[in-house]
């Protein structure tokens, strides 16, 4: 059941997330860009530098950008990109539905996918990848001006990629939830008039979302209810924090949650949608567990309950194979979990699952946080992952 490893690198940085792009780089096939994000705390010191608040720690970040194909190894050298952020990055997103069209200010459309990431500072920060020639880059468009003072670190975001994927030419809108570690969640919206350099992320909702003891709760989690092949639930969120409850929000009337579950015995870290089947998502917690559940049966027990051996930071389902999970299980390390007859329960609401661990990946000396997948749909995958204090990546076997 343990799993052997292909490559292994060190980062500069804390690494928080670790990102696949499952569509591959345009100059080769089998190639696909990974993102490392990376976050620093450094402590207060006596500087006397007018941008800095005297003894006020201070938090570095940056984005490793990977190009791993069928050998399985991180980017070395001149390959690897790095690019420096405004602050720590605490996690990132690729809009995984479809390249983003925009013209280059020259009047030409370009196509690019783009790239989100939540940072310590409060912000979100938009990039696009330029892949058009042999070097392949993220190029900064567009930020939030966040304010950690007010709303707290951005702690996650998610993608509405059935909002994008349903909308023709992709000159729509996209949108993204964020969580805050002072409570709230927040939707904004990517808006442009044709250009990459006039884009801008405006924020249209913000609610409290989670408390504890009367106070502002880290709310660790979120994502949207929907796929990009399915939209019956496109304006509900599900969010998770350290009260140990799940909600989900309706968009319409988000002042009060349509459903919560206090049958955690710890935070709710981890929530994932599935990228295929249309009533199925996955959450984790730190109390170890992975649930799974059906949109349909909200009110009832998870369709399963599987614990993974670690306080779970990070669930990502298969992006072909709809049973399978890649869970970043901390101190535990990795695991890959197969839920049968997920796609059967689908059709059949009263056919039984079953979840079980398939392998395990326990080389991380700390918290691995950041999990995904390496994979060409009909010839070669893989796993990779990060974690933190040790500043670690690994790609490794998932079959």
């Amino acid at each position: 059941m343990s799993s052997s490893w292909y490559d292994e690198i060190d980062t500069d940085l804390n690494a928080c997330s670790l990102e696949t792009l499952y569509t591959p780089l345009k100059k080769n096939e089998t190639t696909f860009p990974v993102v490392v994000g990376c976050y620093q705390l450094n402590e207060g010191t006596d500087s006397k530098n007018e941008d800095e608040e005297e003894g006020k720690p201070t938090r570095s970040g940056e984005l490793l950008l990977h190009q791993i194909g069928s050998d399985f190894q991180f980017s070395k050298g001149d390959d690897l990109k790095r690019i420096r952020t405004d602050s720590g990055v605490l996690d990132g997103k690729w809009l995984q539905s479809g390249p983003f069209k925009a013209n280059n200010g020259e009047g030409i459309c370009e196509e690019s996918y783009i790239y989100a990431t939540a940072n310590a500072s409060g912000s979100l920060n938009i990039y696009r990848m330029n892949d058009e020639g042999e070097d392949v880059d993220l190029v900064h468009i567009c930020a939030t001006d966040g304010d950690a003072d007010v709303d707290g670190l951005a702690l996650s975001l998610a993608w509405d990629e059935c909002n994008f994927a349903t909308t023709e030419n992709g000159t729509c809108s996209p949108r993204t939830v964020s969580s805050y570690s002072k409570g709230s969640l927040a939707i904004h919206e990517i808006t442009q008039n044709g250009e990459w350099t006039n884009m801008k992320v405006e924020e249209t909702q913000r609610w409290d979302a989670h408390t504890l003891f009367g106070c502002p709760s880290e709310v660790w989690t979120c994502c949207f209810a929907s796929n990009k092949h399915y939209n019956t639930y496109q304006d509900t969120i599900i969010s998770g924090g350290d009260d140990c409850k799940m909600k989900l929000w309706d968009l319409r009337m988000c002042s009060t949650p349509t459903s919560v579950k206090k049958g955690f015995d710890a935070g709710v870290t981890a929530v994932s949608y599935h990228p295929s089947l249309e009533h199925v998502f996955a959450v984790g917690s730190y109390d170890e567990y992975v649930r799974v559940w059906d949109m349909r049966k909200i009110s009832d027990e998870p369709l399963n309950n599987i614990h993974v051996g670690g306080g779970v930071w990070r669930v990502k389902w298969h992006p072909h194979d709809n049973s399978r999970i890649l869970v970043g299980a901390m101190h535990g390390g990795c695991r890959l979990v197969n839920i049968e007859g997920i796609e059967s329960s689908i059709i059949d609401e009263e056919y039984e699952t079953n979840a079980h661990i398939t392998k395990k990946f326990t080389e991380h000396k700390s918290m691995a946080y950041g999990a995904d997948w390496i994979v060409s749909k009909d010839s070669f995958e893989a796993a990779a992952s990060c974690s933190f204090y040790d500043k670690k990546c690994f790609t490794w076997t998932s079959q």
